[in-house]
């Protein structure tokens, strides 16, 4: 999965401005190098690599740029060796063959690149709501505590389930609950930060990572979503609540699992409360 990443990855502003350079020095050097060696020498394979690099890292655009470059410095490099009294029109065929074959792989690549980043965001993103899935949610989740522990900071998780979300789904049909759960993840995004997580682990529940968050903040975090979440329900008069579990970490754990299951316990405490609670520990 690492590795996917790292071929997946867009490098930043300054980065693709560094490639774009190196690959417009690359292609100069190859035509000077085809200059100097002669016809006997091929170069295609050189002269193909910085587009299809600029093509996968860079931008599309950029690419079609540059192969558009590098077929003219082909042309003028092999006219030059061939000497004045060559044919142009093998040339000229020459020229158009390539620019349609760096045209066509530039167009390919970037099609390949947009599946497979469809594919691994579908493979972590839940369809309903546009949140982390379970998987999404734990792989992120790591991270996001592998971090706190290395800046030695508190972390805190929430963790929501939606009080007779199954009334709605009988009384109002499964389209009404998924515009519920979708209303639902609307609003926990719009009270996330940059660096919080949120997910949908599956049915009706939900959970958060809040990385930087002692257990004071975490609980008032955690009554006003509350409130805005009951607010939106009442917006569309739908007769739900909800139990949330909150635990906090001064000093995080080992893994993700035990922040999500202290979470999941102390939800399952609000449950056992009489629900539309909110139940806290911290450690």
């Amino acid at each position: 999965m690492n590795l996917r990443r790292i071929i997946l990855s867009r490098p930043g502003r300054l980065a693709q401005i560094g490639l774009w350079s190196a690959s417009l020095a690359c292609v100069g050097a190859v035509g000077y190098l085809h200059l100097l060696s002669g016809l006997g020498y091929e170069f295609h394979l050189f002269f193909i690599l910085p587009v299809l690099v600029v093509a996968w890292f860079v931008s599309i655009r950029r690419a079609y740029v540059l192969a558009v470059l590098t077929v003219v410095l082909w042309y003028l490099a092999d006219r030059q060796l061939g000497g004045e009294g060559s044919d142009r029109w093998p040339l000229l065929f020459n020229t158009l063959v390539r620019i349609s074959i760096l045209g066509g792989a530039v167009w390919l690549l970037a099609r390949m690149r947009g599946i497979l980043e469809r594919e691994t965001r579908l493979a972590r993103q839940d369809n309903l709501t546009g949140l982390a899935n379970r998987l999404g949610f734990h792989q992120d989740g790591e991270f996001l505590l592998n971090m706190t522990r290395r800046q030695a900071i508190p972390v805190s998780a929430l963790f929501i389930d939606l009080d007779h979300f199954k009334t709605v789904n009988d009384r109002f049909g499964h389209e009404t609950g998924d515009r519920l759960l979708a209303r639902v993840a609307t609003v926990l995004r719009e009270r996330l930060r940059a660096s919080d997580l949120a997910g949908r682990l599956g049915g009706d529940e939900f959970a958060l990572i809040l990385p930087g968050t002692g257990a004071a903040a975490a609980a008032d975090y955690a009554a006003a979503l509350r409130e805005r979440l009951l607010e939106a329900m009442r917006e569309d008069d739908w007769p739900v609540t909800f139990s949330i579990g909150v635990a906090s970490f001064a000093t995080p754990p080992a893994d993700l699992a035990t922040l999500v299951r202290e979470a999941d316990r102390l939800m399952y405490t609000a449950k056992h409360d009489g629900r539309d609670c909110i139940r806290s520990s911290s450690a």
